[in-house]
């Protein structure tokens, strides 16, 4: 007798086509990033399947992004680079290990290590805003996931130059911002798919964590000094992306780029 087979809340990554499944497959079944389920199929004995809630797809490879703490992500490209279209949420590095969660505002200055946080230190938030990384774990090189990995300030102005150059000079900023979500009016256009939202960020001095609805910061992986590297900054007030180095103890959100 054959099945009518349903996948509630998961998602079954497949290509489509009449070479969809071949005899025996294997359905893996998916929540919240995790394989939670999986067994051989025999196209022959399942009548219908029933999707609901797909996880995102990455549409370049037809792979699922996923990174070393389950989380998966979508991508876009925008003209020769194919960034993530969310800000990391990855609890591990690439290669497992757990990268410290410090909550303490007075640990947090004192850091000279991967660590990172939370806005608020609230689950709540990292879903929409992902989460904050001081420049000590992007500097592992450990921290997107494998095949990917944190920009450096030059393939950061490949991005804006893109952008200038594609009828947004002026206005890079809010080609890349969120069409909701800023403070003050300061929405994008998101022309792009990239979603840049105002995550705020964790400052280094003393651990507070501020603007947040009104500003979105991200690092690259290019050192300035000793003391600081270079990133990137959206306001809610202008349509510019602001280039600077920062210190490196400050929690920023990270992109990944594809490598």
């Amino acid at each position: 007798m054959k099945k009518s087979v349903q996948i509630i809340v998961t998602a079954l990554v497949m290509l489509f086509g009449n070479s969809a499944f071949s005899q025996n497959d294997t359905m893996y079944v998916w929540k919240n990033g995790i394989v939670i389920h999986k067994q051989p199929v025999n196209p022959s004995d399942v009548d219908s399947l029933t999707f609901h809630n797909s996880i995102p797809i990455d549409t370049t490879t037809n792979n699922v992004i996923t990174d070393a703490g389950g989380n998966v992500y979508t991508s876009v490209t925008i003209g020769t680079q194919e960034w993530m279209s969310e800000n990391l949420r990855t609890t591990k590095y690439s290669d497992g290990t757990a990268i410290p969660n410090v909550t303490s505002n007075s640990d947090w200055g004192s850091l000279s290590t991967g660590a990172w946080c939370n806005y608020n230190n609230s689950s709540s938030n990292n879903a929409t805003y992902g989460k904050l990384y001081n420049w000590y774990a992007v500097e592992t090189s450990k921290l997107c996931p494998t095949g990917w990995h944190v920009p450096t300030d030059s393939e950061w102005t490949v991005l804006t130059d893109y952008l200038a150059s594609d009828g947004h000079s002026g206005a890079e900023g809010k080609a890349l911002k969120a069409t909701s979500g800023w403070n003050s009016g300061g929405n994008g256009t998101d022309d792009y798919g990239f979603l840049g939202l105002p995550g705020g960020y964790r400052n280094y001095s003393d651990g507070n964590l501020v603007s947040v609805g009104s500003g979105g910061y991200w690092w690259s992986s290019s050192q300035y000094s000793a003391a600081n590297a270079w990133g990137r900054y959206l306001d809610t007030n202008d349509d510019n992306v602001y280039r600077g180095y920062y210190y490196k103890k400050n929690g920023f959100s990270v992109r990944c780029l594809r490598d």
